[in-house]
């Protein structure tokens, strides 16, 4: 018998990234997804709306970049870049930012997916930002 099995840590729990007007916010599992990387790059897919975030290593060209792993703090790193949100936002007028965001996220290959069409439930005020 042939199982394709993903084991559930429930130390870490689900990978969720959240979106605030000010950045980015990744629960512990979504770092752990990553790898604990030492910084990451940041992408769109426009057609999808899928944020998809990649590891970097040290060693790797620090352009487009963004420092990761030394941001931890309570078992969440917070990138700040409303740039970046105002970016995504262009192509996804519909997300309101007027309170922190969060979405499920699921690791494709290297890739962390962050799928802005599968929101946490609104009503679920377990993400820490309010």
């Amino acid at each position: 018998m042939d199982f394709n099995i993903e084991w559930y840590s429930p130390s870490i729990g689900t990978p969720i990234v959240s979106l605030a007007e000010y950045g980015v916010v990744f629960n512990k599992a979504a770092i752990v997804s990553l790898g604990s990387p030492h910084s990451i790059k940041l992408g769109f897919d426009k057609e999808n709306k899928y944020i998809v975030v990649v590891g970097v290593t040290e060693e790797e060209s620090p352009e487009d970049t963004i420092v990761f792993n030394s941001k931890e703090k309570n078992g969440f790193i917070r990138i700040n870049n409303k740039d970046f949100i105002r970016f995504v936002l262009r192509y996804c007028p519909e997300i309101k930012l007027d309170k922190a965001k969060r979405f499920l996220s699921i690791k494709e290959g290297d890739f962390l997916v962050v799928d802005l069409n599968s929101p946490v439930d609104v009503n679920d005020d377990a993400n820490g930002f309010d």
